[in-house]
């Protein structure tokens, strides 16, 4: 039985026994209305002891253990129920901790420890689901930006020791983050799609960071700000992150390029004017830049050229850039392979060189040995040598030459790895500098196919003869796949009309197409033939009156819908082909928006929602990263009509929004 809180206060103040104090605290503490006693514990009690207290042990106590498994425990019980979405977090615990550091200088390190430590006690938390009052939440977010700010002017007047001086921003800096988190992730690693920051606190944020990283000693920005920038480049609008995009420096743009969905606006303004220019012209490229951090950027842009567009089948980047940035790479590597031809040719020569000064041979004489053992073995002062200072000078230069040996390895990686993203780069030289690099270093044989493939596409002959469909089955399902053109013949003849077609032939035409796309040869189906049968079933999904039958009984009247079979059969299949390519998503998604979504049928609609869901959560980020203007017109607009006119209760809307109906504050 835990003591009220107001005999919990009382008694604390009124012992100077440090143990009794200790005692005190490590016993549960139950509260049972917010209003009431969470106000008085925090403002009587908690934030004394955080200001006042000089026992560590205490304050330690407070800080790590009492004031974060209190808040967490409200947040999980049901003394919250009554509470408006957790709005008490920022005005009972948030805010006072905030203000009283800003009193309090002197202990305002263990008062924002202690508001990271609530953070990170509720990020930590399993199953833990709430949401935010927003206005409360930029509110804050504002006032506690203000705050850091002042306390780095502070912190660089008072010019501290740099070990004092990073603890100090650090844990400001792992606050912010932690408070992005809670307010606008719905769990600690999912943000929230249907709000950003705004353009002020997203500036900010950058600017904070990048100042912040300009004071460190390291090459590559520290984990906890790159944390912070990563959050909130998820919580940032493109409109934003574009108009900031001329402020973003080096380092910070190798960080946030992780994210790279938000950059699709301005992805050829970035490429033309910073990445590549850097890579043509070394010297004349921004503070800060080295090679295999631009190559390590343009690898994280990857699918800007590397997966084509649904609306125009063509890759964000234009043309030019990707032509540039073909030839930049191309040169890149072949000064590469130069460097490691000379590195080469230098082991060889140091392998088969005699230096004749030294008087031996190859051979030694063995007295000549022994006498030279016996000199070395009486020269107590090691004088019999001078040279060692040009044997550590070697040593040095060995030591250089192998780090030098190793960026270059890591570079011709990297650029391999784009290539094969950038598939073949048209250059007749391309497959003889790749074998004299396979014969100078180890370079992964996978990558190496997937760089020189042509994107061949086998197309099936023309013509064919329509057979037997139980027989195509029953040869699928004995292993037997002899007559493919054939078989793409026939069931091209009867998918292609909707209308025409018996329903069991229909259906007896998706038990083969699953056998070839999901059964027993689906290794035997390329890519191209899949979406060829795909676009096939896909008009089936759409209700055929033909398959509707009217039952009469003297006034009652009952349709039956003898097509649900079939349409669940595809549904079915699509689900088993996931995760599909995304080159087939612009004729599978608006085909499911316009049709399955609107089904009379609740296991047809429940199958076309589940798809959609694990579609967009594999997809989401290519849609609105790629074709921003494709998902918000021809599929978001389409799924959002059908859902209104029938009525259809759906999440998806608010989980997977476009950019137009992101909140930009």
């Amino acid at each position: 039985m835990s003591l009220p809180i107001s005999k919990l206060i009382e008694q604390y103040r009124s012992t100077q026994d440090n143990d009794l104090k200790y005692m005190l605290l490590r016993q549960n503490i139950e509260i049972t209305d917010i209003e009431d006693e969470m106000v008085p514990l925090v403002k009587d009690l908690l934030l004394p002891i955080l200001v006042e207290e000089q026992d560590m042990e205490i304050l330690n106590l407070v800080a790590f253990h009492v004031f974060p498994g209190l808040v967490l425990t409200l947040i999980k019980s049901n003394a919250t129920a009554a509470v408006a979405q957790l709005g008490w977090v920022t005005s009972l615990v948030w805010d006072p901790i905030l203000n009283e550091s800003m009193v309090h200088e002197d202990r305002s390190f263990i008062l924002i420890e202690t508001l990271r430590n609530i953070l990170q006690k509720i990020e930590n938390a399993s199953h833990l689901e709430y949401r935010h009052p927003l206005t409360n939440s930029f509110e804050f977010i504002t006032k506690f930006i203000v705050e850091m700010k002042r306390h780095m002017r502070e912190i660089d007047e008072a010019q501290l020791s740099h070990s004092l001086s990073e603890g100090n921003m650090l844990i400001y800096i792992e606050s912010l983050n932690l408070l992005l988190k809670f307010y606008f992730f719905s769990d600690a690693t999912h943000p929230s799609l249907t709000v950003s920051l705004s353009f002020d606190i997203l500036n900010d944020i950058f600017t904070i960071a990048q100042d912040y990283s300009a004071t460190n000693t390291n090459e590559s920005i520290d984990k906890i700000t790159e944390k912070l920038l990563l959050t909130s480049t998820q919580l940032t609008h493109p409109v934003d992150l574009e108009r900031l995009c001329s402020k973003i420096n080096y380092k910070t743009l190798l960080v946030v390029s992780r994210i790279w969905y938000k950059f699709g606006p301005m992805i050829n303004e970035l490429f033309t004017g910073r990445l590549l220019a850097a890579l043509l012209s070394p010297a004349c490229a921004e503070e800060g830049y080295n090679v295999e951090g631009i190559l390590e950027i343009i690898h994280n842009f990857y699918p800007f050229f590397s997966i084509r567009r649904l609306k125009d089948n063509k890759p964000l980047l234009s043309d030019s850039a990707v032509g540039l940035l073909r030839r930049s790479l191309f040169d890149i590597l072949g000064t590469l392979n130069q460097s490691l031809t000379t590195t080469h040719n230098e082991k060889v020569d140091d392998y088969h060189r005699v230096d004749d000064d030294d008087g031996f041979v190859s051979d030694n004489d063995p007295e000549q040995q022994a006498y030279l053992d016996e000199l070395i073995s009486d020269n107590d002062d090691g004088d019999l040598y001078e040279d060692d200072a040009d044997d550590d000078e070697a040593d040095n230069e060995n030591l250089e030459k192998s780090d030098e040996t190793t960026r270059d390895l890591t570079q011709i990686n990297e650029i391999l790895s784009i290539f094969a993203e950038l598939h073949y780069p048209q250059e007749e030289r391309f497959p003889k500098l790749l074998a004299e690099l396979q014969s100078k270093t180890t370079i992964d044989s996978s990558l190496i196919g997937k760089i020189l493939s042509q994107d061949a596409r086998e197309f099936l002959t023309s013509g064919g003869n329509v057979i037997d469909l139980n027989e195509i089955l029953n040869e699928l399902k004995s292993n037997k796949f002899t007559r493919k053109n054939d078989t793409f013949y026939t069931l091209t003849h009867f998918l292609s009309s909707q209308d025409s077609s018996e329903l069991s032939v229909l259906q007896l035409s998706i038990e083969v197409v699953d056998q070839l796309l999901v059964k027993n040869h689906s290794d035997n189906i390329t890519r191209d033939e899949q979406f060829q049968l795909i676009k096939l079933v896909l008009p089936h999904l759409k209700t055929n009156k033909c398959f509707i039958d009217t039952l009469k009984a003297g006034n009652f009247t009952q349709k039956i819908d003898e097509g649900v079979t079939l349409r669940t059969m595809i549904l079915s299949l699509l689900l088993q082909l996931l995760p599909l390519d995304y080159s087939m998503l612009g004729e599978i998604l608006p085909t499911i928006a316009k049709y399955s979504v609107k089904d009379k049928d609740p296991t047809v609609r429940d199958l076309s929602l589940q798809l959609l869901d694990q579609i967009l959560s594999t997809h989401y980020n290519y849609l609105i990263g790629i074709d921003w203007d494709w998902y918000d017109n021809d599929f978001y607009q389409v799924l959002q009509d059908t859902c209104i006119k029938r009525d259809v209760d759906t999440e998806l809307l608010n989980r997977y929004p476009p950019y137009s109906h992101i909140q930009n504050r």
